[in-house]
């Protein structure tokens, strides 16, 4: 496992590359909306035994925290810049939680990279973050850079992706945890299965919200099997 960073045009983007010895199609995880690739990195790398990349968002881990720039489009650069660097032409793109929204922004976007598209627990779509969002992470959670707090608020755009998703015909993997505190609900999980034309969804048991920390031999066997990993 080993800590890098790449330069978007000014802003120091840290990622983490897993297994890069092992040769096939990586894999590349966003987490989400307020963590770092650091945050998980530890919780997953038993379990993934594939080429993976783990990318800190702008704001996020130990990436820069500029006071502007957090626009969906910024944050997609963010992803490309990391891309570029590594040369990779094509990947699977997994994103947990908002990272989800963050995700299909980019398979939307730059379709040509996308061998798949993972949703963890989290519709195809991005919110508009507000003040009481806001200060409800600044109360509970400690060292979350006020500096994307309140550019995600200012500059997010709400955004919905599933029509776009169905017209490329990405292929789509849905992890839909079982939880209480899961964000995407079944009902939802289902309509956005049916309509799109690739995709699988995927109940993860006993599985809270927060999958990388719960359950990650889980989430990988399922990840694995979608990429055709024996």
């Amino acid at each position: 496992m080993q800590q890098k960073f790449t330069d978007n045009n000014g802003i120091l983007i840290e990622y983490y590359s897993l297994n890069n010895e092992m040769s096939g199609v990586p894999l590349v995880i966003i987490p989400g909306a307020i963590v770092g690739a650091g945050d998980i990195v530890e919780s997953i790398k038993s379990s993934c035994n594939i080429k993976t990349f783990v990318i800190s968002i702008r704001g996020r881990g130990e990436s820069s925290k500029p006071e502007t720039g957090y626009s969906m489009n910024d944050q997609i650069s963010d992803i490309e810049s990391m891309i570029k660097v590594e040369g990779l032409n094509e990947f699977y793109l997994l994103g947990h939680s908002v990272g989800a929204g963050v995700s299909s922004g980019y398979a939307v976007k730059h379709p040509e990279h996308i061998k798949g598209l993972i949703l963890g627990d989290y519709p195809p779509g991005y919110p508009k973050f507000n003040d009481a969002w806001a200060e409800k992470v600044k109360k509970n959670i400690e060292g979350v850079s006020e500096n994307m707090l309140n550019g995600l608020v200012n500059e997010s755009e709400k955004k919905y992706f599933k029509d776009d998703l169905a017209e490329l015909n990405i292929k789509t993997l849905i992890l839909k945890s079982d939880g209480e505190d899961s964000i995407l609900p079944i009902e939802l999980a289902q309509k956005i299965n049916a309509s799109l034309p690739n995709s699988k969804l995927v109940i993860l048991i006993n599985c809270g919200h927060e999958m990388f920390d719960e359950a990650p031999k889980l989430v990988f066997d399922e990840v694995k099997k979608f990429m055709g990993v024996v």
